[in-house]
């Protein structure tokens, strides 16, 4: 799968949010963090469409 690479910037509170939510996650990077988020959200769009 070819991946293509973003340079986002975020404003300090979603900072603390991503960071939270890697902690909470057990994940290694933020990165990883928002891709999981990212994946979870479109995973679960697609299910509300289906029904």
């Amino acid at each position: 799968m070819a991946m293509k690479k973003y340079m986002v910037s975020v404003p300090d509170e979603m900072v603390k949010a991503l960071e939270k939510e890697q902690k909470e996650r057990l994940l290694e990077t933020v990165p990883e963090t928002i891709r999981i988020i990212l994946s979870d959200h479109f995973r679960r769009k697609s299910q509300n469409k289906e029904k």
